[in-house]
């Protein structure tokens, strides 16, 4: 981040004033740039970048004089493997204000205080992280003990987003910030509380973030860090790992497993979080357990065997068929269901056995009748079609 200063000279000494990150115009237009690279192909895009300069100079005058209120931002639905999800995306507007609120102050403020294991919404990392570090700690378990006999206790938030609660969450944001200069954290404040009421408008009972927008990551990110440390520095449990609401802590003693589950709910009330006693259980290593749809098993040999969830390989079935009829419809086009099949494949084909992408592809080839064409990726091209039956 770039640091703007200017020197003030008195008779007899200098001062060094820092320009306030939110008052910076550079800093506005840059925040402005990075909301345009989100989507550059869509009108609204388009528009703000046409009128960047002007946009900019009325940002910053409503900044400055503390006028700036965020929208409500669009709404819309989605089901995702049968859970309705309520997602918000914003105006450019507040995309921009998102970006040099969390980029310049946020993130960096609450960086320090999250454990190295919190996989989600940052810097590279991701669920590719989070898969890697889960790997990590059970092959270091078994280093250690030489075994696969033990246990993993997997924990989940139930509605974990739509749970937060506001003064809370304002609270613990408060004790992020307050290492950072105190008229930035002031008028930070002053837009998460804006951005609180906007959140407050159709749940109306203090709690829930919106799922969509910036401010929300860096907040599930951030929230549950009392959890964390909790788990890994007072208890001190080398193996564990968080992915937004979704946790796993790797032990050898079932019955220390047990007695931590009751003392993270007792926190987790603290916080105003409930944790979901459906989806929270404790399983066996040599068993196959699931996590971020992918089933691991550390078997004897300390080898991790994974594979792929079978409701997914179905899910993506249907999705093709559904793709299918879209298609002769004139709904979509080819060319748009090739690069969504690719994308899946190409995310998903290591945790797939043999049979299984041979008869994904098989259905997609019989479905479409051409084959999936591809500029690299020569691994995935020859287990593809391996075994593929054309009508050459």
């Amino acid at each position: 981040m770039l640091i703007i200063m200017y020197l003030v000279t008195t008779s007899n000494t200098i001062k060094v004033i820092f320009m306030n990150i939110f008052y910076d115009a550079n800093a506005i237009y840059e925040a402005g740039t990075k909301a345009i690279q989100g989507a550059p192909f869509k009108y609204a895009s388009q528009l703000y970048e046409m009128n960047q300069l002007l946009n900019t100079a009325l940002l910053q005058k409503e900044l400055k004089e503390w006028k700036y209120k965020p929208s409500k931002g669009r709404k819309f639905t989605i089901n995702e493997r049968g859970k309705i999800r309520h997602i918000t995306t914003d105006n450019m507007i507040d995309k921009t204000i998102n970006h040099l609120l969390c980029d310049n102050v946020l993130s960096p403020a609450i960086s320090p205080y999250l454990i190295y294991d919190n996989g989600a919404s940052q810097k590279n990392k991701g669920v590719h992280f989070h898969r890697k570090r889960l790997e990590i700690h059970l092959h270091q378990y078994y280093r250690k003990h030489k075994t696969n006999e033990g246990y993993i206790l997997l924990i989940d938030f139930s509605g974990y987003y739509a749970s937060i609660p506001h003064n809370l969450c304002l609270k613990n944001i408060e004790t992020f910030l307050n290492k950072i200069d105190e008229n930035e954290k002031k008028v930070a404040m002053w837009i998460l509380k804006n951005l609180f009421q906007i959140f407050d408008i159709d749940n109306k009972n203090g709690k829930g973030v919106d799922i969509g927008s910036q401010p929300s990551q860096n907040i599930g990110i951030a929230y549950p860090s009392k959890f964390d440390n909790y788990i890994k520095i007072v208890k001190g449990c080398k193996y564990y790992g968080r992915y937004t609401d979704d946790s796993y802590v790797i032990h050898k003693d079932k019955e220390f497993l047990k007695q931590l589950l009751k003392e993270v709910k007792a926190i987790s009330n603290e916080l105003g979080l409930v944790i979901n006693d459906k989806k929270t259980r404790i399983a066996k290593l040599s068993q196959p357990f699931r996590i971020l749809q992918i089933s691991y098993q550390l078997t004897e040999t300390g080898r991790i065997a994974r594979r792929i969830s079978p409701k997914a390989i179905t899910r993506e079935r249907r999705k093709l068929k559904a793709y299918k009829r879209l298609l002769n419809n004139d709904k979509l086009k080819y060319e748009e269901i090739e690069n969504i099949f690719k994308s899946w494949m190409s995310g998903n084909y290591k945790n797939m056995s043999m049979q299984q992408i041979t008869n994904m592809y098989q259905l997609y080839y019989d479905l479409f009748g051409r084959k999936v064409t591809w500029k690299n990726h020569g691994k995935l091209r020859y287990l593809m079609e391996r075994n593929l039956k054309t009508l050459d």
